[in-house]
């Protein structure tokens, strides 16, 4: 019985330690940081590349590749992956807090759930591209 209380014990404190470790905080976004920030203002059902593609101020700034966001202004994926674009939404129906979180003027927005080429745009939310390094 104390074998087996004492394994309950270690295996709560394990699951506890691992979700803990887990837990980060999302990334705060500094102005050093590679970064861009777009904000719906649209009554049209686009996709979010559709809509960059109607804005003459970004239009040319991005480099879409099969339905993907692979480079703004000249800074791009890496062949690895170790660094890339990634997507967060002020629109909470299309993020994910899970996926990562992103800290933007003390709102906090999580990652879009879908890519671009897929992800519609609402009027008035936030669309943060935000060029991330990743451990590999």
């Amino acid at each position: 019985m104390k074998k087996l209380a004492t394994f309950l014990l270690v295996f709560t404190l394990s699951v506890c330690a691992l979700f803990v470790g887990c837990n980060k905080d999302p990334l705060v976004l500094k102005e050093s940081d590679n970064f861009v920030v777009i904000t719906a203002d649209t009554s049209e059902d686009l996709t979010l590349i559709e809509y960059i593609n109607s804005l003459d101020e970004y239009k040319d700034m991005f480099v879409i590749e099969n339905g993907m966001v692979t480079s703004i202004d000249g800074v791009s994926n890496t062949a690895n992956w170790s660094h890339s674009w990634m997507i967060y939404t002020s629109d909470s129906e299309m993020a994910n807090t899970g996926w990562g979180e992103v800290e933007y003027k003390g709102n906090v927005y999580g990652s879009a759930i879908l890519g671009a080429s897929e992800l519609k745009v609402k009027n008035g939310c936030l669309y943060i591209f935000v060029y991330q390094s990743f451990n590999l």
